[in-house]
């Protein structure tokens, strides 16, 4: 047994298998990595967003939008004050509201101490795809206004992507630097998101507040188990593919079960083959 294991196209065998195992348990380890950096992110979030609000000038400086630090700022709490500029509104799509899909108002608004900064303003039903929708117009003034910190969304090198031309509308994402083309003045490089929740919102309060981002911790668990699981079938297989082969007593390097039968045998020429009975003379 030990010497059908030791065959030359065996231990080939063992390798490509041990490889195919080491590789599937690589993959798991890094989605598991992948898992508690998402989690020390979630916390981090969780904890500033926990914070009371902040002037946003006590952060970073509206007006100078090349120098900020995304990093440092994401998911903070901050209060800003200014006018808001509905006709340079923008509508973003595929938003959902209690399983409800419609549309972001993203509305900029114009700070007191300087510089513009874009709000999410909420939810909005699809109907209402004009921007600026009426029915979600923002106050007028100056105001106050109360969020989180996100940072924008650049256009992707696969899937939907707004027009690179032209005035937007509507747009799939929260590009800062694209929407910075249309907005007067310097637009913030991140996006302001007003995160209170109404407990029983009615048409007349649009829009629905878009709540705290969305803090989840994707499909790296799954992914984990599953390449795990990959690994103890292939070894499991192989094993027992293996038992079977040596509990029949077959040589790996033979194609058939119990080894090659003899050759005079197979060709009926043995000594007491039929084919070297003669029958006795008269």
């Amino acid at each position: 047994m030990l010497r059908d294991l030791l065959r030359p196209t065996a231990i080939v065998s063992h390798l490509l298998v041990l490889t195919v195992v080491a590789a599937c348990l690589v993959l798991g380890q890094w989605q598991v990595d992948r898992l508690q950096t998402v989690r020390d992110q979630n916390a981090r979030a969780t904890e500033r967003m926990a914070e009371p609000p902040v002037d946003l000038a006590a952060l970073a400086e509206p007006a100078n939008t090349d120098v900020v630090d995304d990093a440092a700022l994401e998911f903070r709490r901050v209060e800003v004050t200014g006018t808001f500029r509905p006709d340079e509104e923008v509508l973003q799509r595929n938003r959902q509201y209690r399983n409800q899909t419609g549309f972001h108002v993203l509305t900029p608004l114009e700070l007191t101490d300087g510089g513009v900064v874009l709000v999410r303003r909420g939810w909005i039903p699809a109907s209402l795809d004009q921007p600026p929708v009426a029915e979600a117009a923002p106050p007028p003034g100056a105001v106050t206004v109360v969020g989180v910190l996100e940072r924008p969304v650049a256009q992707p090198s696969f899937g939907p992507q707004d027009p690179d031309e032209g005035r937007l509308e509507r747009v799939f994402h929260t590009d800062t630097s694209r929407l910075d083309r249309q907005v007067d003045g310097r637009l913030f490089p991140m996006v302001l998101r007003i995160d209170v929740e109404l407990d029983n919102p009615t048409e007349d309060q649009l829009p629905f507040p878009a709540g705290p981002p969305e803090l989840d911790e994707g499909s790296h668990l799954s992914y984990a188990v599953q390449w795990h699981i990959f690994a103890v079938l292939a070894l499991v297989t192989y094993a027992a593919w293996w038992w079977r082969r040596l509990t029949r007593g077959s040589d790996p390097d033979d194609g058939a079960a119990g080894g090659t039968p003899d050759a005079a045998d197979a060709v009926g020429t043995g000594p007491d083959s039929p084919a070297m009975v003669r029958p006795a003379r008269p």
